[in-house]
């Protein structure tokens, strides 16, 4: 998020059974709600900029209806936020409206899209991108009916360190904040480890003088609850950040004699839903009087994440939001995880700012995975899930799981359904996918490339004497020299992560020559690759700017600037991706 190194990377080895189940395209959400787009206009006061923002309104939402803000993280925008974070599926779950920003246009040196925390004109009441924010709500609140009670803000990175400053700023306003992987309040830009290394390093205010700052800032009595969300291996945003955050906030909003985390510590439990791996997430309770019961002033979710995402235009830091079962693979956004939708809605739900849980929709907790993986002509056994609500407690689930065909490999749906004694109807879907455990789970997918450019994608590995050679990550054969940039290799991959310096047996005649290519078979292969590469491996040629091979697409004039490009037929490149 506020680096600016990227590197391919690819998952590890999987089975024979994740295998297969990762060639199957996944259901995505239907979306019921509407997304009305909107510009706030450059305010008087200093320091503001127009901001475009969108807004997110679910079908079944109430009215008043909470609002949850969410701000992106450095080299993302407010459509990332929409597409991978798993929040519009959580909106129309939970009904509350869901407010996007865009930072539109910045001052200073800094990152692409970054929030400006560390400005000193960007985090005081009154002015700046942390009143911007403020102006965009009460705009909302011109052309939606919000709760009053009922107004949250979270953010990811530098967004997730805005919303603890708008938490301060204006916590007059705001009846809750969640900055995930976010710096504690008044920090400077030495706060985030750019060195892309891990672990990271950094330097931090004191937690003392982080709440002399916040109290400077202050200007209203309410002790506005704050929810820490943190993976503890984290190389860019470092652990330190979170508990200084915590630390701070406890002592600035905290009863006398439940100050510290000794004192206030209330609770700790496994953080729950999560999408197929925990990563060992401890969801933590720091309340007004130590005690289960009392309203929360600080929540942590520390969870032991990996480092490595799906996203090739990561960084590899353990630097992501965690999107759950409805998110995606996006830009430092990953699917597998605690999901921060839920976790963060529950916890606002939890804290209103007049104390009150609102009549709400039913909510739908599916038993078991989701998505689930049988095995061709074996028997399939729903495993059931619970509802309950606010008012009437627990409720009966209808589930039809009608359409599950265990003959047959595919994606199935099981459909679940729960209504209240209003007549509020909940429904939520369990994908049901049916494998084959004898199919071929190799996926004979071929790359051309340097010997250094295989290493940076995880296709090889440096080692040797030195670490001065290349080797394949599947077959460990010496391709070159790792510090090799010109060369070209061809690599073939078997099962998903492991690569070969020859095509896997099983793969025979799916591909066509060293470039891998269709074949002219009807087949289509495409790469994101740097421009260079894709000259370098005849997928592209450089003419006052690079073009695709065959198709004569134009890439763009950087060298190092990455492009798709797929090959549609035999020596045919054209820019894009295959369908």
């Amino acid at each position: 998020m506020f680096q600016l190194i990227a590197r391919h990377a690819r998952g590890g080895t999987l089975s024979a059974l994740l295998a297969s189940v990762a060639l199957m395209i996944p259901a995505l959400p239907a979306f019921a709600g509407q997304t009305d787009s909107y510009t706030l206009p450059q305010q008087s006061y200093n320091q503001s900029r127009a901001r475009n923002y969108k807004v997110y309104v679910p079908s079944n939402v109430q009215s008043p209806a909470p609002m949850v803000m969410a701000l992106h993280g450095c080299k993302q925008t407010n459509n990332d936020v929409l597409n991978d974070w798993g929040l519009k599926a959580a909106a129309d779950e939970y009904g509350f409206i869901l407010v996007a920003p865009f930072i539109t246009s910045y001052d200073g040196l800094r990152n692409e899209n970054c929030w400006g925390f560390w400005f000193e004109h960007h985090r005081h009441e009154g002015a700046g991108e942390v009143e911007d924010l403020h102006q965009i709500a009460l705009a909302v609140e011109s052309n939606y009916t919000i709760d009053a009670n009922r107004r949250y803000i979270t953010g990811l990175s530098s967004g997730g360190a805005m919303a603890t400053v708008a938490s301060v700023t204006h916590n007059e306003y705001w009846a809750a904040a969640a900055p995930a992987s976010g710096l504690p309040y008044g920090e400077d830009s030495a706060s985030v480890s750019l060195s892309g290394q891990c672990p990271g390093s950094a330097t931090f205010h004191s937690v003392s003088q982080v709440s002399s700052d916040m109290q400077s800032e202050v200007d209203d009595q309410y002790p506005i609850p704050l929810m820490v969300l943190q993976n503890e291996n984290d190389c860019t945003v470092v652990k330190e950040a979170a508990d200084n955050t915590r630390d701070a906030h406890l002592q600035v909003f905290g009863e006398s004699g439940f100050q510290t985390t000794g004192q206030a510590y209330a609770s700790s439990v496994a953080c729950s839903p999560y999408y197929q791996n925990n990563h060992s997430c401890e969801h933590i309770r720091y309340t007004q009087d130590g005690t289960n019961g009392a309203r929360s002033v600080v929540e942590t979710v520390y969870l032991d994440g990996p480092l490595s995402t799906p996203n090739t235009q990561d960084t590899n830091h353990g630097h992501y939001w965690v999107g759950g079962e409805n998110g995606n693979n996006g830009k430092w956004s990953v699917r597998v995880g605690p999901s921060y939708p839920d976790i963060i809605w529950d916890f606002f739900n939890r804290h209103s700012r007049d104390g009150t849980e609102p009549e709400g929709f039913p909510v739908i907790t599916l038993i078991g995975d989701n998505p689930m993986t049988v095995a061709i002509n074996t028997t399939f056994t729903d495993p059931g899930a619970t509802g309950q609500d606010a008012e009437d407690g627990s409720l009966t689930v209808t589930a039809d799981c009608s359409g599950v065909d265990t003959s047959m490999v595919g994606a199935y749906t099981c459909d679940y359904s729960a209504t209240d004694s209003d007549s509020n109807t909940t429904t939520k879907s369990r994908q049901v996918e049916v494998y084959d455990p004898n199919a071929p789970t190799e996926t004979c997918e071929q790359a051309t490339a340097s010997p250094s450019a295989h290493i940076s994608a995880n296709r090889a590995y440096a080692g040797g004497n030195s670490n001065l050679r290349a080797y394949a990550s599947g077959d460990d054969i010496d391709i070159g020299g790792s510090f090799d940039t010109w060369s070209n290799v061809t690599l073939y991959e078997g099962d998903p992560g492991l690569w070969y310096t020859s095509e896997p047996s099983a793969c025979s005649g799916t591909g066509g020559g060293d470039d891998g290519g269709s074949g002219g078979d009807g087949t289509c292969q495409d790469w994101n690759d740097t421009h260079l590469n894709h000259d370098t491996a005849g997928r592209a040629y450089y003419s006052g700017g690079y073009y695709t091979t065959g198709g004569n697409d134009y890439l763009g004039a950087v060298s190092g600037t990455y492009s798709w490009v797929k090959e549609t037929d035999s020596g045919i490149f054209e820019a894009g991706q295959c369908n």
